[in-house]
């Protein structure tokens, strides 16, 4: 695929950006610039709802730096592609037909920001519906989002990335670029991740896989009332409810950041 092609050139930008924003931002804030993506969608779609409508947005990239998607009770599929424009796929579900007249997504485009939200013009109070997206980007954009009570499903993604989520799956595979996650009261699998990783993660169970990378990785993980375990290269410290971890795999150009608390961290390399 095209996306494969991308060079070590945007692997070592995305390095700095991701130093950037490890060093700078906590983890609870939206990076201070104009991330490409940003997605605000809570819980799952519920059984009942078994009414759906769907509509299919297209732009080009053009200057577009920003795109906002903001929703309920849905799920989120990110994939990037080849193509040079944003497709956005959108299906809006409640329990019945009739619910579904008061609702619309709307789209907004502020400078160069892309928008998207779920707007109610029916009579209150509203019935209970839901928003799910799925996204194709342009290869090495950036991407945030903004998850609770659902699911955060990314595959065969080039560029920055940055996740916060609760009480949600997620599932991050085959990655090229840098991954930002704060989770909390869900469960994390990433594998695949070539590049710098920030994790932090509550009360969740973590299984982390890294494929080889040029310039290699430099680990710095903590726990706390948890364990560590799988066979990356890291040299131990235990305390009474915590461990610490240091390593280096390579020239550990990349640096792999992972706080835990309350959960199981697996950390693995591909052979």
């Amino acid at each position: 695929m095209k996306i494969r092609r991308y060079t070590l050139a945007v692997l070592v930008l995305l390095t700095l950006l991701f130093l950037v924003d490890v060093r700078y931002v906590q983890p609870h804030l939206v990076r201070s610039g104009e991330p490409s993506v940003r997605f605000h969608v809570r819980p799952l779609i519920r059984t009942g709802f078994t009414a759906e409508k769907s509509q299919v947005f297209t732009r080009p990239r053009g200057q577009l730096t920003s795109l906002m998607l903001q929703g309920s009770f849905g799920t989120v599929e990110v994939v990037s592609s080849s193509g040079e424009d944003l497709v956005i796929r959108t299906t809006i579900a409640a329990e019945k037909e009739s619910d579904l007249e008061g609702f619309e997504v709307r789209e907004s485009i502020s400078d160069s920001e892309l928008s998207y939200e779920l707007a109610y013009s029916g009579p209150e109070p509203a019935p209970a519906a839901s928003l799910s997206y799925q996204v194709e980007v342009p290869a090495g954009m950036e991407v945030s989002v903004v998850y609770s009570y659902g699911q955060v499903e990314v595959k065969e993604f080039v560029g920055f990335l940055q996740l916060l989520t609760s009480f949600s799956r997620v599932y991050v595979q085959e990655l090229q670029g840098s991954l930002s996650v704060n989770n909390a009261y869900g469960s994390v699998e990433l594998k695949g991740i070539a590049g710098p990783l920030r994790l932090d993660n509550v009360f969740a169970t973590s299984l982390v896989d890294l494929a080889p990378v040029d310039g290699g990785y430099y680990f710095q993980v903590e726990v706390t009332n948890g364990r560590l375990q799988g066979q990356a290269p890291l040299e131990r410290e235990v305390r009474q409810n915590s461990i610490t971890a240091q390593g280096r795999y390579g020239e550990g150009v990349h640096p792999v950041v992972i706080n835990s608390s309350f959960g199981t961290v697996t950390l693995s390399l591909e052979p």
